[in-house]
C-alpha cells in the first residue's frame, strides 16, 4: 500500500458522508458536497484512490495510472505540461478534492449552492490570484471576469459558469466546500474555503488547462473580493 493510501484510508473513518438530520461527527472539518460525483467518491475513498484512469504523465517520466499514484506523484514532480496531458488531467480533478478534503478527519453532507454563489465569482473572483490565461491582461480596474471580459458570452447556473470569447473558453464549477473550526485560547477561529474545478481554453488549441481552484471568500484585508489559489501548487 502507498503511503498517502494508507494515510488516507485511516483518516477518512473519521468523517463519513451523510445527508442532513443523520448523526454528525465531531471532526472540526465540514464538508459541503455540491458535485454528484464527489460524494460518491467520498462514500469509498480507498476505491476512489485505486479506480484506473487514463495514464497521466509527469515531467520526471513517471505515469500515473490512478488517484493514489497520482497524488504520491505530486511532491516530487508535476503533470507534464502538453496539450494532451492537460485534458487528462481534467480526470484527475477529483482525485485532487479528495486529496484535499481527506488530509484530514472530516464530516461530510450534501448540500445545494444559494444562487449568488456563481454571481459572486463573476463579478469578485480576482484573477490576480492565481495563474490563468487571463491574469497578463489584468490591471487595477479590470480583474475579475465582468470586468476583463465585459463583452463575453456569460452560461451560468447555481454551481458553474462560463465565459466564452472569440478566443477562449473560462469556466469555474464549484464542486464543495469546507468550512474548518479550531480553537485559538479562548475564541474560535472558522475558514471557508470553495473547491472550484478551473477549466481554461484557448480557441486555437494551443493552450489547454484544468486546474482545481481553492477559493476563499472575502475578508476586510482583501477588500470584498474573492482570492483563488491552485492546488496542488506546483
Amino acid at each position: 500500500m502507498k503511503p498517502w493510501l494508507a494515510a488516507v484510508t485511516v483518516l477518512i473513518f473519521s468523517g463519513a458522508l451523510r445527508v442532513e438530520g443523520a448523526p454528525v461527527s465531531l471532526a472540526d472539518t465540514r464538508v459541503e458536497v455540491i458535485h454528484p460525483d464527489l460524494a460518491m467518491a467520498l462514500q469509498d475513498v480507498k476505491k476512489t484512490l485505486s479506480t484506473p484512469r487514463t495514464p497521466l504523465a509527469f515531467d520526471n517520466g513517471a505515469t500515473a495510472k490512478n488517484c493514489a499514484e497520482y497524488s504520491n506523484l505530486l511532491p516530487t514532480s508535476a503533470p507534464d505540461e502538453s496539450v494532451h496531458n492537460a485534458e487528462v488531467r481534467a480526470e484527475y480533478l477529483l482525485c485532487d478534492a479528495v486529496r484535499l478534503i481527506s488530509s484530514e478527519p472530516f464530516q461530510a453532507v450534501k448540500r445545494t449552492l444559494p444562487t449568488h454563489a456563481t454571481q459572486a465569482l463573476f463579478e469578485q473572483l480576482d484573477l490576480r490570484s492565481f495563474p490563468s490565461s487571463l491574469r497578463n491582461g489584468t490591471d487595477d480596474q479590470k480583474h475579475t471576469l465582468k470586468t476583463l471580459l465585459a463583452s463575453a458570452k456569460v452560461t451560468m447556473t447555481d454551481k458553474a459558469l462560463q465565459v466564452e470569447t472569440s478566443e477562449q473558453f473560462f469556466s469555474l464549477h464549484i464542486v464543495g466546500v469546507i468550512r474548518r473550526s479550531a480553537a485559538k485560547g479562548s475564541t474560535k477561529t472558522h475558514q471557508t474555503e470553495w473547491i472550484v474545478w478551473a477549466g481554461d481554453e484557448v480557441k486555437d488549441g494551443n493552450y489547454k488547462s484544468y486546474r482545481t481552484l481553492i477559493v476563499r471568500p472575502p475578508s476586510q484585508a482583501s477588500g470584498g473580493q474573492y482570492m483563488g489559489s491552485m492546488y496542488p501548487q506546483q
